[in-house]
């Protein structure tokens, strides 16, 4: 069970904000990667930070795609 709106309940505009949610994620990932290439920070923090991020994006991204996925009537059996 997600702990996200059910894809089937999803509006276009929640598919789009989920998107750029997932966006804002990876910039996030990105702002640390950087911090640990220049020793900012504290590593074991950051990286535990990166993998909290990256599996909360890569849960976004599996509700955004079963959401296309039913909206765009490639799931179910509908051509």
């Amino acid at each position: 069970m997600s702990r996200f709106i059910p894809q089937s309940d999803m509006t276009r505009d929640q598919l789009v904000q989920c998107s750029y949610d997932v966006i804002a994620i990876l910039h996030l990932c990105d702002h640390a990667a950087w911090s640990i290439c220049n020793g900012s920070g504290h590593i074991e923090t950051i990286a535990d930070s990166v993998g909290t991020a990256t599996r909360l994006a890569l849960d976004l991204m599996a509700v955004v795609h079963d959401a296309l996925e039913a909206h765009e009537g490639l799931k179910g059996g509908s051509a």
